[in-house]
């Protein structure tokens, strides 16, 4: 018998080798595609999920304490502004998710979490929601020379976080990741001024960024303006006044857009406005006043839109009123008025609506600090109810995150600097309680995100420009520490976006309008010189802007330019 012989039996070719591979590789390609975004969405899903819950842990802290938490410690516990920790209310987190940080702000608090390259952010009124690097856009040059040439970008979104670098980077290859100088976040670039009434004096910016109001003393008037969310631009309303009482001072709108309240010093009342929130425009209430005590300066509106508080200055008291949020009418509470110091000149509300603080200038020199009954929004004085400030202070301001309070001394010619108990509302003076700013300080304020502060020099006609530290709350003079504003700048205000600020000039009859650096909108740019690294005249450039946030760095689309 003959044995089989297998010898001749066709074998795989080439080809078909090379067809299964092939196949094999695809399949294998798309195992591992469908894993990574299986394994991604999950941990999408598990940070939404920490967040939630960690989310649930501060409002039940809340509940319990009256405040949120002031930090989370390094077991993850909640702690209070004076470093009590609460073991009780600790946050869970499931496989690598981390914390990256946890703010207060104006409306409540901010948490960020983050897996790998995964980062999510979760308020205490929204979803969580997923954060990207920076995006920038419009790469720009100008005033090009044979020797160099200021190089910029716009910065289209922070992609949800703070941006706390910005800059430019060139060079003679495509893409330059070197050659990078950066920018200071919060340094203000002029884009102009435009036209206000006589002796503007207070300031305001809707939430909306749409609309900027100002205050005319002389003109009894208030300027009305759109405001171009991405330019900064400001123009005026077709009908760009309405009038007011006699020397209109302090201004304020309510926190959902609709009414603006200004306050008349001569005539010893508040003008009541309603806005249109499509338009801008102001509109007097039927009844278009109500009374104060003696000369009204201060102004502000509590971040729950209840109750209207007006400083007033020679009245040395605080008028108290509630607010209907259907028709932004005012009523004066029961008990209409509360003591101050001598000459309180303006007034601020915590962000967690639980605080108030008026700043009394000469003699007394102090801050009067008051709790607020946040059902009633009567204010009362704390145990210890004032705190000295520098000399003669004009303006009070407290941060977005609610644990720090700065003062504008206008014959100090300096900033007073505090911490705030977010559980008892007293102030402690930092250990470095002041710094040094211009003639004549009138107003201070802070930009939404914490880091920078901003304040008016009547006497030198300039912007003092800080950096804040948002852990303690001191300022820092940035390295080009003031930009020129109109003659006499009183009041700034910075918009919610971080993108724009503009300043009164009482003696220039106008408003200086300022791109921010670091907010979204904002245009950076940065002065190039070839000559220093050497590159002959006619060489082409590649050139492009950068933000970092905490996710990353994000660069622009890159452009070219060619030396003369």
């Amino acid at each position: 018998m003959k044995s089989k012989n297998n010898s001749n039996k066709p074998a795989f070719t080439i080809v078909e080798l090379l067809v299964v591979i092939v196949v094999i590789g695809i399949l294998a390609a798309i195992t591992i595609i469908s894993y990574t975004g299986i394994s991604k969405k999950a941990t999408e899903v598990s940070l939404q999920s920490d967040l939630s819950g960690a989310s649930r842990q501060i409002e039940m802290y809340k509940t319990d304490n009256g405040y949120y938490p002031s930090t989370i410690d390094g077991n993850k516990c909640l702690v209070d502004a004076v470093g009590v920790v609460d073991n009780r209310y600790c946050l869970k987190f499931s496989g690598n998710n981390q914390l990256v940080s946890y703010d207060i702000t104006s409306t409540g608090f901010r948490l960020v979490f983050k897996n790998g390259t995964n980062f999510y952010a979760k308020t205490e009124s929204t979803n969580a929601v997923a954060l990207t690097a920076p995006v920038l856009a419009s790469p720009t040059a100008s005033s090009i020379t044979s020797s160099g040439a200021t190089i910029g970008a716009t910065i289209q979104s922070d992609g949800g976080a703070a941006i706390t670098v910005t800059g430019t980077c060139w060079g003679t290859t495509n893409n330059p990741t070197t050659n990078c100088s950066a920018l200071p976040v919060g340094l203000l670039t002029s884009i102009g001024s435009v036209a206000a009434g006589t002796s503007p004096y207070a300031i305001v910016i809707s939430r909306d960024g749409n609309s900027v109001y100002a205050t005319n003393m002389t003109s009894n008037t208030v300027s009305m303006y759109n405001r171009n969310t991405t330019t900064g631009a400001l123009t005026a309303l077709a009908t760009p006044t309405i009038g007011t009482g006699a020397s209109p001072r302090g201004i304020t709108i309510s926190p959902d857009g609709s009414s603006v309240y200004v306050t008349n010093f001569s005539q010893s009342t508040i003008s009541m406005y309603s806005r249109n929130t499509t338009t801008g425009a102001l509109t007097a209430l039927a009844t278009p006043i109500i009374y104060a005590d003696s000369s009204p300066l201060g102004l502000t509106v509590s971040t729950d839109g209840k109750n209207v508080y007006a400083a007033n200055a020679s009245g040395t008291t605080i008028s108290m009123y509630s607010r209907n949020s259907t028709t932004g009418a005012l009523t004066s509470l029961a008990t209409p008025t509360v003591a101050t110091g001598s000459s309180p000149y303006d007034i601020a509300i915590s962000p967690d609506g639980l605080s108030a603080y008026v700043v009394n200038a000469s003699p007394n020199n102090t801050i009067s600090m008051f709790n607020r009954d946040s059902g009633t929004g009567a204010l009362t004085a704390l145990a210890t109810p004032t705190i000295s400030t520098g000399a003669s202070p004009y303006s009070v301001f407290v941060s977005p995150n609610g644990l720090s309070v700065y003062t504008a001394n206008t014959s100090g010619a300096t900033i007073s600097m505090y911490s705030r108990d977010a559980g008892t509302g007293a102030l402690t003076a930092l250990a470095t309680p002041t710094i040094a700013t211009g003639l004549t300080p009138g107003n201070i304020k802070i930009s939404n995100d914490g880091l920078s502060a901003y304040a008016t020099s009547f006497g030198s006609s300039n912007i003092y420009m800080y950096s804040r530290n948002t852990s303690t709350g001191a300022l820092t003079a940035l390295a080009t520490p003031t930009i020129a504003s109109g003659a006499g700048s009183r009041n700034i205000a910075v918009s919610f976006d971080g993108a724009s600020a503009y300043a009164t000039n009482g003696s220039g009859n106008s408003l200086s309008m300022y791109n921010r650096n670091g907010g979204s909108g904002a245009t950076i740019g940065m002065p190039f010189s070839s000559a220093r690294v050497s590159i002959p005249s006619g060489t082409t450039i590649n050139y492009r802007g950068y933000a970092i946030n905490v996710v990353g760095t994000g660069y622009s689309p890159e452009a070219t330019f060619t030396t003369l």
